[in-house]
């Protein structure tokens, strides 16, 4: 599949026409300059004919610590590329850090195309003249926000996808899927937490290579970062397999009275979008910081999103000697009840510890959520229950059970048909969720129940 990545200075418009390309809002987009951070995948299909494209971060001169992983992911997305979109603005002329861009560009030997964006109106429909020594062939001139000549660059692109079925394949380990378009992939995990939790430290350990950039800067990562491994596991017959899973870093979540900006709202808001289109979700915890009001509140979310969890509880090599395991985990379970269903795992994404044992376990939870109970297996799972703890009585009344079928998976739904719907207590419903886990093999599932009246005659 033919690569095209976008490369350019910061606010020349990149992210806009990565958007405007993809047909999607997957980049996000401010007057903020520098607001992409890690490179953004997409592929586009048009009339069968496919292409990848990269949105990258803008280069600068004289880079801080950020500003240089920025950088390198940006050089990471030009070595994949079979072709190169240099992104200048027509309404800013050329400048001293294009022709930065466009010596490093040259150097690199790759087909590259100039785009001249921000074209908004006739005044700028000479504004190539301005950038033609770079001798960059052929040269677009384009406005991205307006979709004006957008359409003529992309047929441009799906031609040369056509006419290039043989272009370098970009290596697996840095495949990703920006536009949900999964292909083969298994399942998806979200990694939500805090700022600097240490999502995206776990995200490169799992990839195994730097895919997201890492810093003690809260807030670094903004766009939901969507990267696809292969993951070797062992089956209980000792058979190595593999199986393609899409890890989706997002943004760290704070509180809302603590969001101060219009760009971190978007950043939160595709978070919060990430736990529900996840099959599964690592809520992460530093280890070191505790339990906030916020992870309470994203631990929430994720309930009532009805996602299957696993609690990875990161920097705990930071933790050794000073406190008891057993008793920080009890501890642990004590502020999450909401995510009472999910189990816990003490990782160093840093360290790369335990990391393994974290994967195996959302696995494992997604093989039992994805799974059809019979109806059979089921109501002898909520006899067993009934028998062993019958509810208590309510005003003399007593709640009977009839018979129970599925009506949904991920989460699995129960569908119990009782006597008087309105005798269920919550304490009840608790205890039967709790058993059906055991019993049905389905730990670190959330499950929901769902009661109907059904007449006595139906019980056998």
């Amino acid at each position: 599949m033919l690569t095209v990545a976008l490369a350019g200075r910061p606010n020349v418009g990149k992210s806009i026409l990565f958007n405007r390309l993809s047909g999607k809002r997957l980049a996000i987009v401010e007057e903020t300059s520098g607001v992409t951070r890690d490179r953004l995948y997409a592929t586009i299909t048009h009339d069968e004919v496919s292409f990848r494209l990269i949105d990258t971060g803008g280069l600068v001169t004289d880079p801080d610590a950020l500003e240089k992983q920025i950088t390198a992911q940006t050089e990471t997305a030009v070595k994949e590329a079979d072709l190169i979109l240099f992104v200048v603005s027509a309404q800013d002329g050329r400048t001293p850090m294009d022709d930065v861009v466009a010596s490093r560009l040259r150097r690199t030997g790759k087909e590259v195309w100039l785009v001249i964006n921000k074209a908004d109106n006739e005044k700028f429909k000479n504004a190539w003249a301005d950038f033609c020594s770079y001798e960059f062939s052929p040269s677009v001139t384009i406005s991205a926000m307006h979709a004006i000549g957008t359409d003529d660059l992309l047929d441009r692109l799906l031609k040369k996808a056509a006419r290039c079925p043989d272009s370098q394949e970009v290596p697996n380990e840095s495949e990703s899927v920006q536009d949900e378009s999964k292909g083969d992939v298994a399942f998806s995990i979200a990694f939500v937490g805090k700022p600097n939790a240490g999502k995206s430290s776990l995200l490169n350990a799992l990839a195994g290579y730097e895919r997201a950039i890492v810093s003690d800067i809260p807030g670094t990562t903004r766009d939901n970062v969507d990267t696809v491994i292969d993951w070797q596991y062992k089956k209980r017959t000792g058979e190595t397999k593999t199986k393609k899973i899409l890890l989706v870093d997002t943004a760290g979540i704070r509180r809302k009275r603590s969001i101060d900006t219009k760009l971190e709202v978007f950043s939160v808001s595709r978070s919060e979008a990430a736990i529900k289109r996840a099959n599964v979700c690592v809520l992460l915890l530093d280890a070191t910081a505790g339990v906030s009001v916020t992870d309470k509140k994203i631990a929430a979310t994720i309930a009532a999103a009805g996602r299957p969890c696993v609690i990875g509880v990161n920097k705990w090599d930071l933790m050794q000697g000073r406190t008891d395991r057993s008793a920080y985990l009890g501890w642990l379970r004590n502020e999450l009840p909401f995510l009472a269903y999910a189990p816990m795992i003490l990782i160093s994404a840093k360290e790369n510890k335990n990391i393994g044992a974290l994967m195996s376990e959302a696995m494992k939870i997604y093989a039992a959520v994805s799974k059809k109970i019979s109806t059979g297996l089921l109501n002898r799972a909520i006899r067993e229950a009934w028998e062993k703890q019958s509810p208590a009585a309510v005003q003399g009344k007593r709640l009977k059970f009839y018979y129970a079928t599925q009506t949904d998976r991920e989460p699995p739904t129960f569908l119990l048909f009782v006597n008087e719907p309105d005798l269920v207590m919550g304490s009840y419903e608790t205890y039967l969720k709790k058993s059906l886990r055991a019993s049905l093999k389905l730990e670190g599932a959330p499950l929901r129940i769902e009661w109907k009246a059904r007449e006595s005659q139906y019980h056998d």
